[in-house]
């Protein structure tokens, strides 16, 4: 027999043995349970959607998730229980979303996932008994994307390549299945703890779409990976979230995703500057210029680190030198390029991967090199600065915070303190509707106006 066609029948063979595997969700038989308690979390995949809190009905809160989050793990007694499901509006109103009962079980653990369009979600509840486990831990997957789109989930030990990868099986849309380790022992069948990769491609392609970072497996438990949409910033890609028993979620991206960048000149020059964006030996640099106020639309790359240089036509200021911008996979940044004391310098910061529908994640610069500790109000109509629920405190110079706004109309109104601890007004917006899918920047940068500044809402 050749090779390939051993290859193939050797591929075909783990392929029919990861397919039974996968195809019921439950305990194996080489561990033991000595949980005694109900276990219920919740778990948000829907990509265009807000944060959404899960309660009993007429009973106390689970706590909340975002899109990507999950509630921690509640334990609970046995039996039925009706949850409902809630966001809140930017009214501070509670929005009925849906309701389901669950039946909870001893040892057993109960998520509930949310997922597809927001605007009419889906519900679903998956279960699993949970066992004791010494030195091992079970790998569970399901695949939430919109699309509804199944994979061929391969596995491999660290540092081996796709080509000995191992077959677990394929995950297939709202269908929680146990994968089975392919070199169990006399001691377990249940996975060893350790570092893997995980590898996914389109069912019955050998084509790898998705590669996973090394994964150090270190928890006696089991894991279950969402394999999920991108939202936020970049629009396309895929992750796989870690579930665990915990509130925290680990978000995995393909160690070979695209970046992406956009820069904003703040300068009031009359002449437009001159950017080189660049840093691959491999990859020409990209060279373009932004008139003053001008942001640049978004502009996908490949991961690495990169400088990014800034001169000015007139040759009148000190440029930017090959300041050191780093883009990691799937992630999104922008750079605000500023002057002060006649010299260029920049800023940069991570713009949110969370769905932008609902709830706003705002970033906020100080581009005002006179003053540190500048307060940011977002005051709505029925608001003062003193009642103001939204607001950024101690905004430095040149650094950046954020906060997540509820999709409605604000004044942004800018601040600081004097040596008399008096307010001072540095600018204000007529009220401001964030209420697009877009992610906000917001400056107070220097300008020709009667207070010597302006805001600029930036998207």
């Amino acid at each position: 027999m050749s090779n390939s066609a051993c290859h193939f029948s050797k591929t075909l063979a783990l392929a029919l043995v990861a397919l039974f595997a996968l195809a019921a969700c439950g305990g194996s038989d080489s561990g033991s349970s000595d949980f005694e308690s109900a276990y219920l979390q919740f778990y948000n995949a829907s990509p265009n959607g807000a944060n959404v809190e899960m309660r009993e009905v007429d009973e106390d809160s689970f706590g909340s998730a975002q899109f990507g989050d999950a509630t921690p793990m509640y334990s609970m007694e046995s039996g039925e229980i009706v949850l409902e499901f809630i966001r809140t509006d930017s009214d501070d109103q509670e929005i009925y979303i849906d309701e389901i009962t669950v039946n909870l079980r001893e040892g057993d653990k109960t998520i509930i996932v949310m997922s597809g369009d927001f605007n009419n979600p889906t519900f679903t509840e998956y279960s699993y008994e949970r066992e004791t486990l010494e030195d091992h831990f079970r790998l569970l997957a399901l695949s939430v994307t919109m699309e509804g789109d199944s994979f061929d989930f391969y596995m491999s030990d660290a540092g081996d390549p796709f080509e000995a990868a191992n077959f677990l099986g394929t995950v297939t849309p709202n269908d929680l299945g146990e994968l089975i380790y392919w070199d169990g022992d006399d001691d377990s069948d249940d996975f060893d703890e350790g570092e893997y990769t995980i590898y996914l491609t389109t069912p019955g392609s050998t084509g790898v779409i998705f590669e996973s970072q090394t994964l150090d497996f270190v928890f006696e438990t089991e894991y279950v990976m969402a394999l999920r949409d991108v939202s936020g910033a970049i629009q396309e890609g895929l992750v796989v979230d870690t579930i665990l028993n915990s509130s925290t979620v680990s978000a995995l991206t393909d160690v070979e995703a695209d970046a992406q960048y956009r820069i904003y000149n703040s300068t009031d020059l009359t002449t437009p500057l001159n950017i080189s964006f660049g840093g691959n030996t491999d990859e020409e640099d990209i060279e373009f210029a932004l008139s003053a106020g001008e942001l640049s639309e978004f502009s996908a790359i490949r991961y690495g680190d990169y400088r990014v240089s800034v001169t000015d036509s007139t040759g009148t200021l000190t440029p930017l030198s090959n300041k050191l911008v780093t883009l990691n996979q799937g992630e999104s940044k922008a750079i605000l390029i500023y002057q002060t004391n006649d010299t260029l310098k920049a800023s940069t910061f991570e713009e949110s991967g969370l769905p932008q529908a609902y709830d706003k994640t705002v970033n906020f610069i100080n581009l005002v090199s006179d003053y540190d500790d500048v307060e940011v109000y977002l005051v709505r109509v029925d608001e003062t600065i003193d009642t103001a629920e939204y607001k950024i405190r101690n905004l430095e110079f040149g650094e950046s915070n954020s906060t997540v706004l509820p999709s409605d109309f604000y004044e942004v109104i800018a601040v600081y303190e004097d040596d008399n601890d008096e307010q001072v007004l540095l600018d204000r917006t007529a009220l401001f509707g964030f209420t697009e899918e877009e992610n906000y920047i917001v400056t107070i940068e220097p300008a020709n106006t009667p207070t010597g500044y302006q805001i600029n809402v930036l998207f």
